[in-house]
């Protein structure tokens, strides 16, 4: 058993596992950003559309961004944030 975890065959086979979970996980990280930036835009045009047909101002922006930050703390949402998605 030792022989076999020190062969060659099992350090080839073990290195193309490292890359191929390497590879998903980049994969993965590429797809969530897509994703988010994909939904950042969004809510950025909704604000807009909100700003011109409904006169929403900077304390509405100011209260919706409180409001993302106390239901999704980990996202970070600031009212910053919130005011250049708006532009």
């Amino acid at each position: 058993m030792t022989t076999d975890l020190l062969s060659g065959d099992y350090h080839n086979f073990l290195q193309a596992l490292k890359e191929r979970i390497r590879n998903a996980q980049s994969r993965s990280a590429l797809a969530v950003n897509r994703e988010l930036v994909t939904l950042y835009w969004q809510i950025g045009q909704e604000i807009l559309t909100r700003q011109r047909e409904q006169g929403w101002g900077a304390k509405v922006i100011s209260q919706l961004a409180k409001d993302l930050k106390a239901a999704f703390p980990e996202m970070g949402v600031a009212e910053k944030v919130m005011l250049t998605l708006a532009q």
